[in-house]
């Protein structure tokens, strides 16, 4: 049984070999505080935060999506789409964005980039986190569902480590998206668990850009869990479930994270019912 951990965006610049720590640390301490016995498996992780964030700073030649009159501010359709869709969700109103715009005079068209430049503003006001986290978001979710060199990339890196074989996957922020659309294209043997936590699989523009085929539960999992803090607005929906996604996911959708990051991995893997679920798969197995 193998234990393979998938991270998320804006992990950049960080030492493969601290980011599993982190993830380790935070599970096995769980396990030690509840008096589960470590199964003794070496949990193992796919490093493409670098290529990911060079391959996207490229795209971007160093502009920006949201600052007003910053040089190369303009953005995609799938970023364009999400972010009007987090402003749908936090209930921006047209006449906040007008106000952000001031003595600007624009259409609310679909195609008009200062429209949604000024509601990504407003939200960076509205939601804590949303100018480090959200941004990020966008722009790497973009990149990598829209642009075949950048999602090939990231591909390359995590499929090594999808061998034929039992295995459990616990995944994080983008690297739900990654994993679920390998699960959806390989023939990996038997996953026990598949862990999504603090998922964008959700948002409406992401699952535009990874269907077809049909949203389901992959064949070789047998088992889905989902977990979400409702605070992470990251998952902007707090369920996978026939009405965001597809039925046959099991959702913890009241997960209360300690730290001011409300998308906190940490957190997450240190949730008792996160921490039994995965032991339970990896033990059931026979390690």
């Amino acid at each position: 049984m193998r234990l393979v951990f998938v991270h998320g965006m804006r992990q950049e610049g960080k030492p493969i070999a601290d980011l599993r720590n982190v993830w380790r640390d935070a599970l096995y301490g769980k396990w030690d505080h509840l008096g589960l016995l470590n199964p003794n498996i070496e949990p193992e992780m796919p490093y493409y935060g670098d290529v990911l964030d060079q391959l996207t700073r490229e795209l971007r030649s160093g502009g920006s999506t949201v600052p007003r009159g910053a040089p190369g501010a303009i953005l995609s359709r799938t970023e364009e789409a999400m972010i009007r869709e987090f402003a749908d969700a936090y209930d921006i109103r047209d006449a906040e964005v007008r106000a952000e715009l001031g003595s600007e005079v624009v259409a609310r068209g679909p195609a008009n980039w200062e429209w949604v430049q000024a509601i990504g503003r407003v939200l960076e006001r509205r939601v804590p986190l949303f100018r480090e986290l959200g941004l990020s978001l966008v722009m790497q979710v973009d990149a990598y569902l829209n642009r075949p060199h950048i999602t090939q990339a990231v591909d390359d890196i995590v499929t090594a480590f999808l061998k034929p074989g039992p295995m459990v996957i616990v995944s994080h922020s983008l690297g739900t998206i990654v994993s679920y659309r390998l699960l959806r294209q390989m023939n990996v043997a038997n996953v026990p668990l598949f862990v999504t936590l603090g998922s964008p699989l959700g948002i409406n523009a992401v699952k535009d850009r990874i269907r077809p085929p049909k949203l389901t539960k992959p064949t070789q999992v047998e088992k889905w869990l989902n977990g979400v803090d409702d605070r992470d607005f990251v998952a902007l929906y707090a369920k996978l479930d026939v009405n965001t996604f597809s039925d046959g996911i099991e959702n913890i959708s009241d997960i209360h994270n300690r730290h001011e990051d409300a998308h906190s991995i940490i957190d997450y893997l240190a949730d008792e019912r996160i921490a039994r679920a995965i032991h339970t798969a990896l033990t059931r197995q026979g390690g």
